[in-house]
């Protein structure tokens, strides 16, 4: 017996099928009814993967509820640390007239004079000598002159030895301020590889300028952290701030913006995936601990999950035109000829 499915298949050919296919999903994706929850199983609309259109405003009832106890007002002293997507949220903040922090300057809007800061060992360091007078000053000197190495080189480079140090006590100062008069402190989480002294285990804020490690090559290696130190240093840091800082409240985001390269593995698309969801994971235990005074906000799964290019109209299951991709890749990658 001839099925409606056989004609089909006899009169469109394959490609056109699946461009069909992922056509009706896109359709359906419009209007997805009413996200209603399972409530046989006790399970409210936010805890059931949304559909279509759907999903962002799922994902705003869920974090309205997780953001509660935050309590950020325009007059809420606000201040943010962080990689590269850190300067959307302080463009952001100081675009709609926040109480926004700024107690030095910074060509990334940051709160005090960082610059990007994108591994959280980095962040530790920085927390540290901002907190603690017996902290090292530390100076590296280079083609452009001296600099700090536990920020980014991008500015900031001084012809002598004695106006580095005046400055970066200086800085250290404006760090401290800005992470104790603040009410809200945002941490936006983006990396997870750096380039480490591996004689005093320092971590660098950015690779080593190429006239010093030509000069002491041995002594640099760049260093993927493991689940265990970012937990680690990221508890580390949450406890000095909120020993420093009794009113603080911590935001946490991971960077959707991918890693530009990686030294550790060969593929930067999948090792950069890999990390940030080590960072991820590692936030949410920490935010699990203190769900009164730490908090997450999804940038990272806002860019990655509303994906209707890839996605059905359910949002999880993969169109044919991506199956197609994926399995061109794997046959390309492992088949021989």
């Amino acid at each position: 017996m001839i099925t409606l499915k056989d004609i089909i298949r006899t009169i469109f050919p394959y490609k056109l099928r699946i461009l069909l296919k992922d056509f009706l999903e896109d359709i359906n994706r419009i209007s997805p009814g009413k996200p209603l929850g399972l409530p046989k199983h006790g399970l409210l609309s936010t805890q059931v993967y949304p559909k279509g259109s759907n999903l962002l405003p799922v994902l705003l009832d869920a974090t309205q509820h997780k953001l509660s106890g935050l309590n950020l007002t325009s007059v809420t002293p606000i201040a943010s640390i962080g990689s590269c997507f850190s300067e959307e949220f302080a463009s952001f903040m100081l675009n709609k007239g926040f109480n926004y922090l700024q107690k030095e300057d910074d060509i990334y809007s940051a709160s005090a004079n960082w610059g990007r800061v994108y591994t959280i060992p980095n962040l530790l360091q920085i927390v540290k000598y901002s907190t603690d007078d017996s902290y090292p000053l530390i100076l590296e000197y280079g083609e452009k002159g001296w600099f700090d190495p536990l920020r980014e080189q991008q500015r900031d480079y001084f012809t002598d030895k004695n106006s580095a140090e005046a400055a970066l006590i200086k800085h250290r100062k404006a760090s401290y301020e800005a992470l104790t008069s603040c009410e809200i402190l945002v941490i936006t989480l983006g990396q997870n590889e750096a380039w480490v002294d591996t004689a005093s285990n320092i971590v660098w804020a950015h690779k080593p300028p190429k006239s010093i490690l030509e000069k002491n090559d041995d002594q640099y290696s760049a260093v993927e952290f493991s689940y265990e130190k970012n937990l680690s240093d990221l508890k580390e840091i949450v406890n000095i701030l909120q020993t420093i800082n009794k009113n603080i409240k911590i935001l946490f985001t991971v960077s959707p913006v991918a890693s530009h390269a990686s030294f550790s593995d060969i593929d930067v698309v999948t090792q950069s995936f890999s990390n940030k969801c080590l960072l991820r994971t590692v936030v949410n235990y920490v935010v699990s601990i203190q769900p009164d005074k730490l908090y997450y906000f999804p940038s990272f799964e806002m860019v990655l999950c509303d994906n209707p290019r890839n996605f059905c109209a359910d949002n999880r299951h993969v169109k044919y035109s991506m199956k197609n991709r994926i399995f061109t890749l794997f046959s390309k990658s492992t088949f021989t000829r």
